[in-house]
């Protein structure tokens, strides 16, 4: 019994002992916390340099040497006989002081029992914090990517040499080759840069075989009894003969995987079927029509009403349905010719139809707009008027077609006929190839606006010129200012012009389903900081009686003042 109470008196002997020791370390560990507050506890080291006591800045310091070490510590590439030298930094490495002297500092201050017990163990062991790195992945394969060719070889599967006049086909001798397993090197790589010390990498190769010389110069022979005869092409007319040496040059070798074939070069074959789609292509004709330009005379310039008149409109060619190579499909008729010894082939073409036939042609029954401005003879614009009028004469717009005068017309250079005359530009008079056509825009504009039809883009003048209505007028430049409209009728509208010594004329014929349309000026406003504005609203009439209006308002400066 008292043996007993002996043993229970020393285990609580030992138990008061271990609570002391643990208090006494506990308070010991909160001491060195205190002592060390804001800084890093003892003990604590990165890569064997000591960073107990230090604060942040004190132990940015004496990281720096490490961070740069780890930043250009070069890492060496193997790959068979061939080395390369890589720096960390360019294949995506980065070591992070921040990060690591944050991890400095919690150090010891988390885990059992919030990490007292660390704080104590590191008066008498070092303890390790690891150097914060990161590897950018996106950078490794980046980096894969551009020592592929450096570090690997190339393989390569022969080629074909063929002389295209002299006939001469020769053959290159294929060649193995030991190309860079991508995936694996990419793994590896990144492993490898955040390996302290840095080791040498062996790169992962693996080989690329390719088909033997006696298959490629198989391919060759296939070449000399391709070009042995001519290839033709029947269909779209009398039939196509491409000669050899024509073909000659649109032969290559084939790879695929191991094997060989005889094939053809994308880039020669696209050639070759152009050069064959000139010879074959036809454009389609629409029909042409011809109607009198002068038989009316629309010249308001306030308040005005329009309704199309009956017209003497004729056929004068009928329309002509065109055709078009379908490019792709020769290619490859061409190709699988060429595979398989072929000599004869029918060439693909689709038909086109011209934009107006005769049939929509004789809708053309009404004169459904017309308008005519005014000049001085003899003045430098007048030339340009009347060569501008005469580019767009007889020009035939299809239902539901687009009507651009910049595209119709075309640049205004010397070449096409124009002459220097007045201009404005940036609201000043200038000299400019051209200067005039506006006079022509302004009365096709009208021609449109009172047929009715739908009006895309225009832009008025900066300052009115009192040969043009106000409100209802059209400046013209190219290739930033235009005249656009939609044809919204079914049936085509040709547009027909005429100049004499005084005026042009501009008359659109078709058939816009008897629409009627009236021109309404408002009062003109007085502008402080400019000279007036004008509404003018047209009135489109529908037959059935529907009613559009379409206000614009037109905001005119004041004209420049000669100096």
């Amino acid at each position: 019994m008292n043996e007993s109470r002996s043993s229970a008196h020393v285990r609580r002997r030992v138990v008061a002992v271990a609570a002391l020791g643990l208090l006494l370390a506990l308070a010991l560990a909160l001491s060195i916390r205190a002592t060390h507050s804001g800084e890093v506890l003892p003990g604590v080291q990165v890569e064997g340099i000591e960073l107990g006591g230090t604060t942040k800045a004190e132990a940015r310091e004496r990281l720096a040497p490490l961070l740069a070490e780890a930043a250009a510590e070069p890492l060496t590439l193997v790959a068979e006989d061939r080395r390369l030298t890589l720096e960390p930094a360019q294949a995506g490495y980065f070591a992070d002081g921040e990060q690591t002297i944050s991890r400095a500092l919690d150090s010891g201050r988390s885990g059992l029992l919030g990490g007292l017990l660390t704080t104590v163990a590191g008066l008498v062991r070092a303890r390790d914090v690891p150097l914060a790195q990161t590897v950018d992945r996106r950078q490794v394969q980046r980096t894969v990517a551009s020592l592929t060719d450096r570090l690997g070889r190339r393989s390569f599967p022969g080629e074909l040499v063929i002389d295209p006049s002299a006939l001469d086909i020769t053959t290159k001798r294929p060649r193995s080759g030991r190309e860079v397993d991508r995936k694996q090197f990419g793994a590896r790589l990144a492993k490898a840069l955040a390996r302290r010390p840095r080791e040498t990498l062996e790169v992962p190769l693996r080989t690329k075989r390719v088909a033997s010389r006696s298959a490629v110069d198989a391919v060759g022979r296939a070449a000399r009894r391709f070009l042995n005869a001519p290839l033709t092409l029947t269909g779209a007319g009398d039939p196509l003969t491409i000669s050899p040496n024509e073909l000659a040059g649109a032969l290559a070798l084939e790879t695929r995987g191991r094997t060989v074939r005889l094939g053809a070069s994308d880039a020669a074959l696209t050639t070759l079927v152009e050069s064959i789609a000139a010879k074959r292509d036809r454009p389609a004709l629409s029909a042409r029509m011809n109607a009198p330009v002068r038989s009316v005379t629309f010249d308001a310039k306030g308040d005005a009403a329009w309704r199309p008149r009956a017209a003497d409109v004729r056929l004068v060619r009928a329309a002509r349905s065109g055709r078009v190579v379908q490019r792709k499909a020769l290619a490859a008729a061409i190709e699988s010719a060429i595979r398989r010894g072929r000599h004869a082939i029918r060439l693909p073409t689709e038909r086109v139809k011209p934009a107006v036939d005769a049939r929509s042609a004789r809708s053309l029954t009404q004169l459904i707009g017309t308008f005519t401005t005014y000049y001085v003879p003899g003045q430098p614009r007048v030339r340009n008027i009347k060569q501008i009028a005469g580019d767009v004469d007889g020009t035939l717009v299809a239902p539901g077609a687009r009507f651009s005068l910049n595209e119709t017309a075309g640049a205004r250079t010397e070449q096409g006929g124009y002459v220097e005359a007045p201009f404005i530009a940036d609201g000043r008079i200038e000299p400019s190839i051209g200067g005039g056509v506006s006079q022509f825009s302004t009365t096709l504009y009208n021609a449109a606006y009172f047929a009715g039809l739908r009006i895309d883009s225009h832009r008025p003048h900066s300052f009115y010129i009192d040969r043009y209505p106000a409100g209802r007028e059209a400046t013209l430049n190219f290739p930033d200012i235009d005249l656009t409209w939609t044809n919204d009728t079914a049936a085509p509208v040709l547009i027909r012009t005429s100049t004499d010594n005084n005026s042009v004329a501009v008359s659109l014929f078709g058939d816009n389903d008897g629409r009627r349309v009236e021109a309404k000026a408002a009062d003109r406003e007085p502008l402080p900081d400019g000279d007036f504005a004008v509404t003018v609203t047209r009135e489109i009439r529908h037959r059935g009686g529907r009613l559009v209006r379409e206000p614009f308002t037109t905001r005119y400066d004041r004209p420049p003042v000669d100096e």
